[in-house]
């Protein structure tokens, strides 16, 4: 697509980032086991809108920021606005009672939630009329509904989806779970609390029993939601089984040892990424980096101190600086940016956490 705006390729990429609905994954107590097809049924429709969005941007009253601009508070601003379809669903189910496979929908309730509520990132929906407008090109039916926002004198009006009805019941039923998941995130096994940032397009989780889905689900969901290739989750995937082997390390998202983490996959968007590891007691086992792959060895032969001022530090003494000698000659790091791997070579798992162990003296089992 020639994109115009910044929130095109955004809400592109909204729409790659939704999840195939597996067939059989564990429910939540209590939702019927038809629920799957009904919500893979509103997960294509979402898909399908979001693509649309891309499209056309101006239908959904996105915020319009040149392709060309480089201003990343206001690109941020363009992608913020993308999330007004889910905000507006979401509120739609809070003020709404089903049934028969119908939402009835106070408009107190309703326009008083869309000033003042809002959703993922804003306080408030604006323009949730467009919203509203796409919804019904998409199948969608609200009553009393003429383009315009609703009228405080109207006391309620109803949504419907026509053509495939249990489509109003998976939305219902998505967004209630969602908003449990916001107050409770006891049950997430991974990202508890960047759960919403990892999962917030229309994720299966966030409507099945988490208890009986593997880590290495997780991973592997992790892995498409940004586009991985088939060897890096197959890497990540074997990176965790790896991990199993060693006394006190706890996975949650990243690894963690004595509580402080030592490992993690680390993504910069526009699919780059890295595997990212904190080591700082080089010195002690240089002898065992010397005889690793060069792709490791890379990562001790280059200085990647910007001798920033960050927290008072200056040219001569930075708590976070990191030393060490390779070769003979000295290098320095930043402990919060050393070391980034991105040999993916399934072979790698063991030299890793070979590093890992020699650096926190960690014990297999």
């Amino acid at each position: 697509m020639d994109y115009k705006f910044h929130c095109q390729y955004q809400a592109e990429a909204f729409a790659n980032a939704i999840l195939p609905v597996p067939g059989d994954y564990p429910l939540k107590t209590g939702l019927p086991e038809e629920f799957r097809l009904w919500y893979a049924k509103f997960c294509d429709i979402a898909k399908n809108m979001y693509l649309d969005m891309a499209k056309r941007p101006e239908g959904y009253g996105l915020t319009l920021v040149d392709i060309k601009s480089g201003d990343k508070n206001e690109i941020r601003k363009g992608q913020n606005s993308i999330h007004r379809l889910l905000d507006t669903l979401q509120i739609i189910s809070e003020c709404g009672e089903l049934s028969d496979h119908i939402l009835t929908v106070n408009v107190s309730a309703f326009n008083e939630a869309i000033r003042n509520r809002g959703g993922n990132v804003a306080k408030a929906v604006p323009k949730y009329e467009l919203i509203l407008s796409r919804l019904t090109d998409f199948g969608f039916a609200f009553s009393g509904f003429t383009g315009g926002p609703y009228n405080k004198n109207d006391h309620e009006f109803t949504v419907r989806f026509p053509d495939a009805p249990e489509a109003t019941d998976a939305f219902k039923i998505y967004c209630d779970c969602w908003a449990a998941l916001k107050t409770d995130r006891s049950s997430i096994k991974i990202w508890k609390e960047e759960f919403h940032h990892h999962f917030y397009r229309f994720d299966y989780k966030v409507t099945a029993d988490h208890s009986l889905i593997t880590y290495q689900q997780w991973i592997e969901d992790n892995s498409k939601f940004f586009g991985y290739p088939d060897n890096v989750n197959d890497f990540y995937v074997a990176f965790y089984e790896y991990s199993l082997r060693y006394k006190g390390v706890k996975f949650n998202g990243d690894y963690n040892f004595k509580s402080k983490r030592i490992a993690r996959d680390l993504q910069r968007g526009n699919r780059k990424y890295s595997l990212s590891m904190k080591l700082r007691n080089m010195d002690n086992y240089m002898d065992v980096i010397e005889t690793m792959p060069d792709s490791i060895q890379s990562e001790f032969k280059a200085s990647r101190c910007n001798h920033c001022n960050f927290q008072g530090a200056t040219q001569e003494y930075c708590k976070f600086r990191l030393h060490w000698t390779y070769g003979g000659e000295p290098y320095e790091g930043c402990a919060h940016m050393c070391f980034e791997f991105n040999d993916y070579d399934i072979e790698r798992v063991a030299d890793y956490w070979r590093l890992l162990e020699l650096d926190n003296g960690l014990i297999q089992q």
